[in-house]
């Protein structure tokens, strides 16, 4: 079907800045979010629900995309290497809000606080993996969803190192998929940097402890575009 999103006989996604350049878009995209996380940790913004991330997404890209905060109105795919070449199966847009009421159910009533900490990172990695997988937006799910795990731990005492997640944001989004992979999900490497994310002992530069998952290496990722289905 043809992407409303995008610009006629293009693949670049309509903007504020009617930026028709992939590689500029991105930078213009960078900086924007950027600034407005800041903003969002200022302003100490409090996770109740998964669907604190429609009110993440519209902060993050209010300047970038008229479109900020809204979930997408097509279905989308794309393409992993990592699960050669297939899609994880993200939620349908007309079902993204019902998903997110199940997601509440699931996991907002869980008394986090009482958790030991490797409990609430167990559980906690199974929530983001299930907020990810809902995939609410045409464009900047993983980023969304990274500000909104580091807004949640903080919340509740945690320290989440950042700069772990952006350094290594290839295995990040990576794990992501395969804990996205319903009863075949794997949690097991995005809750192995998630622990090392809430741990101040962990050098951010190794380079051997991201650098795969199972056959597949980090450095043969490279970042493509969702495509309308």
């Amino acid at each position: 079907m043809k992407d409303p999103y995008i610009y006629k006989d293009s693949d670049v996604l309509i903007n504020k800045a009617n930026i028709k350049d992939k590689d500029k878009l991105d930078e213009f995209e960078n900086r924007m979010t950027n600034l407005a996380l800041i903003s969002l940790i200022k302003d100490s913004f409090k996770i109740n629900t998964s669907k604190d991330v429609l009110k993440i997404h519209k902060k993050l890209f209010e300047n970038v995309y008229d479109w900020a905060g809204e979930t997408r109105k097509i279905d989308i795919y794309k393409e992993e290497p990592i699960i050669n070449g297939k899609s994880v199966e993200y939620t349908a847009h007309m079902s993204i809000i019902n998903e997110f009421t199940h997601i509440d159910r699931q996991y907002f009533k869980t008394e986090w606080i009482l958790l030991k900490k490797e409990d609430f990172i167990h559980l906690f990695t199974r929530m983001i993996a299930d907020v990810w997988k809902v995939h609410p937006f045409r464009e900047g799910n993983t980023r969304t969803v990274a500000a909104f795990a580091y807004l949640f731990l903080k919340q509740y005492g945690y320290d989440f190192n950042a700069r772990l997640i952006s350094h290594h944001a290839k295995y990040f989004r990576n794990a992501l998929v395969m804990a996205s992979l319903g009863q075949y999900a794997e949690y097991q490497y995005l809750q192995n940097i998630l622990v090392d994310a809430v741990s101040n002992k962990v050098d951010i530069d190794n380079k051997e402890k991201y650098t795969q998952i199972k056959d597949y290496h980090m450095d043969q990722y490279k970042y493509a575009y969702h495509k309308a289905k």
